[in-house]
């Protein structure tokens, strides 16, 4: 039956799929695997890492971090505007960065891009009738947007004054155009502070502020007509086929440097194939051209292969994420510190790097990357050391009173068995982490009971409701000088907030608290390391290891990798001299 299934999914993907080498025209053609769909391509509401890798190339924020140096530069604008202090009126004391848009920058239809694109595009998120909470956690601290009237290409952005990254928070924003996404003009009568300060509810009008939403909120709009900055325009969507991209003609921004604004390939096709081995047949084949997030098996097999070598790059970038497994904090038997700590001692977490990642990956010893100034590298990763998890356990009172191979002890005067349980989505690191860990508890007195469902449902069924023990998962983070830390802050633990591991210290709400306002960079970067010790100590979640990225690129493309997610820029790449021979 398997075999039939096997045959039966390859038949279906050399059916469904229409997989283009070339073009009659001669155009240049880029083939990218997808691992699944991205359900939506609309960066504002669906800021998801697979939806990223079609929606880069659409859509344009202000500035970015430059692939190759991570520096923050300009994109649509002329310059990073300073910071100057407002110093009268009702923003005194607030921060107002003055922006520049280049004056070639332009939509689609020729129209200008402006600062009014920019205020709607900061309206739509700020608006809480649009589904953008994960975007507008970021944007709440813009107050407001202010127009030149006698040149709309300049404009002043309001930051709230305890905003320590007001250039990148107001810059890093992908700008939409409001004559398409609001052709019915519905927030053009709003201003930016309308929504930051206001509860809609309590505005004019809010009927057209609920059918703004409903219509930006819709599928049309994530599925079906998408426009943006980007040096390429949506083509076609083929529902769990495929995503076609075409090179813009008289791009305004081919002129400039920026990676993000170069248009290598004519035409980029991302071909969704979850099966990884399907998709390396169709790379040998040279049906698609770019497999990333490849299993460290299946990499190494070609790269030790001669004859594959000289037909792919292999690219490994090192990337701002890590595999960690989220803890309930709050739970009855995980808010012992102890048992916490126990269980960070029972996976040998080297061993999975060695032999899961075949080497390629790094230890994470807590929630900075490594290459960030405000790591600590006095800190250490856990060591695979079962006996002190046993230690740990005998010192909580952790003890097998019946017999039965499963500790126990009395909590609240009822006696609980040591049983706690893992929830996997079904991809193969989670389950083989899940695995190895029941495995080493069982040998200590623990068990662990191992639950499958899909990631969606965990999320809305057991994170955010804290209904859970145990979860692995990946932390994707952002390429920027100062962490985002609202993960760990108290009051955070809210059915929509991202403490969803229930962790609350004191000492670290007040990190937190001081590092929203103005300070010294020593005296941050000091409170940062000072929060990773207080981490480090608590063990309210496990850190594993950052994975080094595997991407294989066929030779029929010269291509370069990045730090910046996914690790790849597809429009940089260039049809190798090889190619163009052939």
């Amino acid at each position: 039956m398997y075999k039939a299934l096997i045959f039966g999914l390859l038949s279906f993907l050399i059916v469904g799929c229409k997989f283009d080498k070339g073009d009659p025209n001669g155009e240049n053609i880029l083939s990218i695997r997808l691992k699944n769909d991205p359900e939506r391509i609309n960066p504002i509401l669906f800021p998801n890492p697979l939806s990223r890798e079609v929606y880069q190339y659409l859509f344009l924020p202000l500035a970015d971090y430059d692939p190759n140096t991570l520096l923050f530069s300009p994109v649509m604008i002329v310059d990073i505007p300073k910071k100057v202090v407002v110093d009268t009126g009702m923003y005194k004391g607030h921060t107002r960065l003055d922006v520049e848009i280049l004056e070639k920058a332009v939509w689609d239809d020729g129209s200008p891009i402006t600062g009014y694109d920019y205020a709607f595009t900061i309206k739509a998120i700020n608006l809480r009738y649009t589904n953008a909470k994960n975007y507008r956690q970021l944007t709440q601290s813009i107050l407001d947007v202010q127009v030149d009237a006698n040149n709309p290409k300049k404009f002043s952005i309001i930051v709230d004054k305890n905003e320590t990254l007001s250039q990148e928070v107001a810059l890093n924003v992908e700008v939409y155009p409001a004559a398409f996404y609001d052709r019915q003009h519905l927030l053009a009568n709003y201003t930016v502070a309308d929504f930051s300060v206001n509860n809609p509810d309590s505005l004019q009008d809010v009927k057209n502020l609920k059918a703004f939403a409903d219509s930006f909120n819709s599928a049309i709009y994530s599925r079906d007509s998408i426009s943006g900055s980007g040096p390429y325009h949506f083509d076609q969507w083929i529902a769990n086929q495929s995503i076609t991209i075409k090179k813009k003609s008289d791009y305004w921004g081919s002129n400039f440097q920026h990676a993000s604004l170069m248009q290598g390939p004519d035409i980029i096709r991302f071909f969704i194939i979850p099966d990884e081995l399907l998709a390396i047949t169709q790379l040998k084949s040279g049906n698609i051209d770019v497999i990333n997030e490849m299993s460290a098996t299946q990499f190494l097999a070609l790269k030790n292969d001669s004859a594959f070598t000289s037909q792919f790059h292999f690219l490994t970038p090192s990337l701002t994420k890590q595999y960690v497994i989220n803890i309930n904090n709050h739970d009855l038997i995980l808010k012992d510190i102890n048992v916490r700590k126990a269980l960070s001692y029972l996976l040998d977490v080297d061993n999975i790097i060695d032999v899961i990642e075949q080497g390629m990956g790094r230890r994470s010893t807590g929630y900075i990357h490594p290459e960030k100034e405000t790591y600590d590298k006095s800190i250490q990763p856990a060591e695979y050391n079962p006996q002190k998890a046993a230690e740990l356990l005998t010192l909580s009172g952790w003890k097998d009173n019946n017999g039965d191979g499963v500790l126990d002890k009395k909590i609240d005067g009822k006696v609980y068995p040591l049983k706690l349980e893992i929830l996997i989505s079904g991809q193969e690191l989670g389950k083989k982490i899940a695995l190895m860990l029941q495995e080493k508890a069982e040998k200590i007195g623990m068990k662990i009971d191992i639950k499958e469902k899909d990631f969606k449902l965990i999320r809305a069924e057991n994170l955010k409701t804290r209904k859970y023990q145990l979860v692995p998962a990946v932390v994707s983070q952002d390429i920027i000088r100062w962490d985002d830390l609202s993960k760990f802050y108290g009051p955070n633990d809210t059915p929509n907030g991202v403490n969803d591991i229930s962790f609350h210290n004191a000492e670290v709400d007040s990190i937190i608290t001081k590092l929203e306002h103005p300070m010294d960079d020593g005296d941050r970067i000091s409170l940062y390391k000072n929060f990773q010790k207080i981490i480090d100590k608590e063990t309210p979640l496990i850190f594993l290891y950052s994975p080094m990225e595997r991407i294989v690129v066929s030779k029929k493309w010269d291509a370069e990798a990045t730090m910046k997610r996914p690790g790849y820029l597809a429009n940089t790449f260039t049809k190798s001299v090889i190619a163009q021979k052939h």
